[in-house]
Protein backbone atom coordinates (compact mmCIF):
# COMPACT_ATOMS: atom_id res chain seq x y z
CA UNK A 1 0.00 0.00 0.00
CA UNK A 2 0.87 3.43 -0.91
CA UNK A 3 1.39 6.17 1.72
CA UNK A 4 1.97 9.97 0.84
CA UNK A 5 3.63 11.33 3.65
CA UNK A 6 4.56 14.84 4.69
CA UNK A 7 7.58 15.49 7.74
CA UNK A 8 8.13 18.99 8.86
CA UNK A 9 10.40 19.26 11.86
CA UNK A 10 11.80 21.81 14.28
CA UNK A 11 14.99 22.25 16.14
CA UNK A 12 13.79 23.42 19.67
CA UNK A 13 14.98 26.40 20.77
CA UNK A 14 17.14 25.21 23.99
CA UNK A 15 18.79 22.25 21.86
CA UNK A 16 22.17 23.16 20.77
CA UNK A 17 23.27 23.12 17.32
CA UNK A 18 25.64 20.16 17.00
CA UNK A 19 23.19 18.19 18.86
CA UNK A 20 20.06 18.94 16.62
CA UNK A 21 22.95 18.51 13.53
CA UNK A 22 23.75 15.14 14.71
CA UNK A 23 20.16 13.73 15.11
CA UNK A 24 19.63 15.18 11.61
CA UNK A 25 22.42 12.59 10.63
CA UNK A 26 20.87 10.03 12.46
CA UNK A 27 17.88 10.59 10.41
CA UNK A 28 19.45 10.93 6.99
CA UNK A 29 21.04 7.59 8.32
CA UNK A 30 17.41 5.90 9.29
CA UNK A 31 15.80 6.98 5.62
CA UNK A 32 18.58 5.65 3.71
CA UNK A 33 17.70 2.17 5.72
CA UNK A 34 14.21 2.79 5.14
CA UNK A 35 15.01 3.43 1.19
CA UNK A 36 17.61 0.60 0.95
CA UNK A 37 14.69 -1.49 2.49
CA UNK A 38 12.16 -0.62 -0.02
CA UNK A 39 9.88 1.40 2.63
CA UNK A 40 10.40 4.54 0.71
CA UNK A 41 9.68 4.75 -3.18
CA UNK A 42 10.67 8.00 -3.69
CA UNK A 43 11.85 11.51 -1.65
CA UNK A 44 11.69 15.32 -2.21
CA UNK A 45 12.69 18.09 -0.33
CA UNK A 46 10.61 20.82 0.60
CA UNK A 47 12.76 23.88 0.31
CA UNK A 48 12.56 25.64 3.86
CA UNK A 49 9.60 23.45 4.94
CA UNK A 50 10.07 19.23 5.04
CA UNK A 51 10.43 16.38 3.35
CA UNK A 52 7.81 14.76 1.55
CA UNK A 53 7.74 10.69 1.02
CA UNK A 54 6.11 8.18 -1.21
CA UNK A 55 6.24 5.16 1.57
CA UNK A 56 5.51 1.44 0.63
CA UNK A 57 4.08 -0.17 3.84
CA UNK A 58 1.91 -3.50 4.23
CA UNK A 59 -0.99 -0.95 6.47
CA UNK A 60 -1.48 2.18 8.29
CA UNK A 61 -0.38 0.20 11.18
CA UNK A 62 3.01 -0.51 9.85
CA UNK A 63 3.47 2.76 8.43
CA UNK A 64 2.64 4.54 11.96
CA UNK A 65 6.06 2.03 12.99
CA UNK A 66 7.78 3.45 10.29
CA UNK A 67 7.50 6.71 11.25
CA UNK A 68 7.69 5.89 14.82
CA UNK A 69 11.41 4.84 14.46
CA UNK A 70 12.89 7.76 12.55
CA UNK A 71 15.00 9.69 15.09
CA UNK A 72 13.75 13.12 14.26
CA UNK A 73 9.90 11.74 15.53
CA UNK A 74 9.35 13.51 18.65
CA UNK A 75 10.14 17.01 17.00
CA UNK A 76 7.81 16.59 14.15
CA UNK A 77 5.57 19.40 14.43
CA UNK A 78 3.85 18.21 11.20
CA UNK A 79 3.02 14.65 9.83
CA UNK A 80 0.43 13.97 6.97
CA UNK A 81 -0.23 10.83 5.79
CA UNK A 82 -1.93 9.96 2.76
CA UNK A 83 -2.64 6.65 1.58
CA UNK A 84 -3.05 6.21 -2.31
CA UNK A 85 -3.81 4.12 -4.82
CA UNK A 86 -3.04 3.42 -8.61
CA UNK A 87 -5.80 4.92 -11.20
CA UNK A 88 -4.65 4.16 -14.11
CA UNK A 89 -6.15 0.77 -14.42
CA UNK A 90 -9.38 2.62 -13.71
CA UNK A 91 -8.61 4.72 -16.76
CA UNK A 92 -10.92 4.92 -20.10
CA UNK A 93 -8.47 3.87 -22.99
CA UNK A 94 -7.52 6.70 -24.81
Amino acid sequence: MLFSVRLVSRQPHDMPSDQWQALVSEQLRAVRAQYDQGKIRAIYREAGVGVLAIYDATDAREMDTLIASLPLARYFVETTVHALWDMVPSLPPA
